[in-house]
């Protein structure tokens, strides 16, 4: 069947400049009518475009959108593939978050009780979801899945006292940047004292025997070169060069 730019865009639920605006960026190209030039869609544009729509909904970027539309109906497929499991991982996460919420609120009611492990579950994978939307793709590019699935394992067993701990040292780290002087260099017992405790800050998520001086520095440039974590630093502090402080502190260190 074919539609019209009006039908496409009427079918879609989208408007006939963003399918013009698909077309001159070579996303999702428009046959032409050889008798008056109108631009008409097929079948096979009808499920590009779906594609197209549902990558856009993933937040890609149309860039990324374009080479993957580019690749082969396999790779295509693969990547669909990828954002399902992604929507199928935050739809378990959103149940269990609602599931321990009515449990905490029936406590609170008096008709049931929880206990200390249930009680910081769904908090657990909170600040889990919120690291890996900020900062997932980066550092699962560098440090692959493996590795940083073990980590978010790692993290999720951890007691009370020890999530209590993991929120202290990250307090005190921001805190003692703050007060460092930088004027006296990266030799003095305030630096040493801050990258201890970064490095045990570190050891509490990461999977025991990932740690080596190496991958702190690496982890230690991703914290200048992405300007999320120099934010995060930045803010943490009150001082816009935290991050490059603490980056020369660890690569004097580890």
């Amino acid at each position: 069947m074919s539609y019209s730019i009006n039908e496409l865009a009427k079918l879609a639920g989208i408007s006939t400049r963003t399918l013009r605006y698909y077309d001159k960026k070579g996303l999702l190209k428009a046959r032409r009518n050889p008798e008056n030039n109108y631009r008409y869609y097929e079948e096979s544009e009808v499920d590009q475009l779906q594609k197209i729509l549902f990558l856009k909904l993933f937040d890609l970027p149309l860039a990324q959108i374009k080479q993957v539309m580019q690749t082969s109906p396999k790779t295509q497929y693969q990547v669909l593939r990828n954002q399902r499991s992604k929507l199928v991982a935050q739809k378990q996460y959103l149940d269990d978050l609602i599931k321990n919420l009515d449990k905490t609120l029936a406590t609170m009611k008096g008709e049931t009780q929880m206990n200390d492990t249930e009680k910081f579950a769904a908090l657990k994978k909170e600040m889990i979801n919120k690291n890996e939307k900020q900062y997932g793709a980066e550092i699962r590019k560098k440090y692959g899945d493996t590795k940083i699935d073990f980590s978010n394992q790692k993290f999720s067993s951890l007691s009370e006292n020890e999530l209590a701990h993991f929120k202290k040292l990250s307090a005190e780290i921001l805190t003692e940047l703050k007060d460092f002087d930088k004027t006296a260099g990266v030799k003095q017992s305030a630096a040493k004292h801050i990258f201890d405790l970064h490095k045990e800050y570190l050891l509490t998520i990461w999977p025991k025997g990932q740690y080596s001086g190496e991958a702190h520095k690496n982890l230690a440039r991703m914290y200048i070169c992405d300007t999320r974590f120099n934010k995060y630093y930045a803010e943490g502090t009150g001082n816009p060069d935290a991050a490059k402080t603490l980056k020369a502190i660890i690569d004097y260190y580890a």
